[in-house]
């Protein structure tokens, strides 16, 4: 072979179409292997999934690919590609360019070998580390948003809201409705100021733990004595 023509100037240009086997790359560097046609052979039993070379997948503008900034490829097993050879003739570079629609009759393109964990995440990640992650792992599905100082909110897979700060310290700004129980579990403080104004009809009802006796109601921090005529000095509730 005329090794000239494999040198990515002046020399010659191959491009395939092919079928992705594998995207679970080891190294994160998101590539995928890809089975060209007219390149490798069609009997998986000659040429393994696991011998196809690693395919760069060319990313948009949007995307830096650089220092792991950027967004991962949404390729899957048994998506259809077109891109060429960095390598001409040699065909060991291959570098994807996109996909192209593609109708399958079974399953004749996606070997049993290519199909054990793929990662099902679709990540992306900022310059200044913010982290956007959509996973769709079966049983474990999830949607996780992260500030690079480490503050997240994350949705479980059976829908539960979680957010966590890293300083400590959620601040709600506007008006909070809470249809439900409101349940506070941990050593926790509160500091509150509590303004009912309007009709005599509007109501505040506190409830906590402490004890309710003829005397008054006892609470962990605060005591109010119950008002009667044989203790004129007693301040009123």
């Amino acid at each position: 072979m005329n090794r000239n023509a494999d040198q990515f100037v002046a020399g010659i240009f191959e491009w395939f179409i092919g079928v992705i086997e594998d995207i679970n790359d080891p190294e994160k560097m998101n590539r995928v292997k890809v089975r060209c046609f007219g390149f490798h052979s069609q009997d998986k039993s000659l040429v393994t999934t696991k011998d196809l070379p690693w395919a760069t997948v060319m990313m948009p503008a949007t995307s830096a690919s650089f220092k792991g900034i950027g967004s991962n490829h949404e390729l899957v097993v048994g998506s259809w590609v077109v891109g060429f050879f960095r390598d001409g003739p040699s065909a060991q570079d291959p570098l994807v360019l996109g996909s192209i629609a593609s109708k399958t009759e079974g399953d004749i393109d996606i070997p049993t070998e290519a199909q054990n964990d793929p990662p099902y995440n679709k990540v992306h990640k900022t310059e200044a580390g913010h982290l956007v992650e959509f996973d769709n792992t079966p049983g474990s599905e999830r949607i996780n948003i992260q500030h690079k100082s480490g503050t997240t909110i994350n949705i479980a897979e059976d829908g539960t809201v979680n957010i966590q700060a890293a300083n400590n310290q959620i601040n709600l700004l506007s008006d909070t409705f809470i249809n439900g129980k409101l349940n506070v579990t941990g050593p926790s403080e509160l500091n509150s100021t509590l303004s009912v104004a309007g009709a005599q009809t509007n109501q505040s009802t506190l409830v906590a733990d402490g004890e309710v006796t003829a005397k008054g109601i006892n609470l962990s921090s605060h005591i109010h004595r119950a008002q009667g005529p044989t203790s004129p000095t007693t301040p009123p509730l």
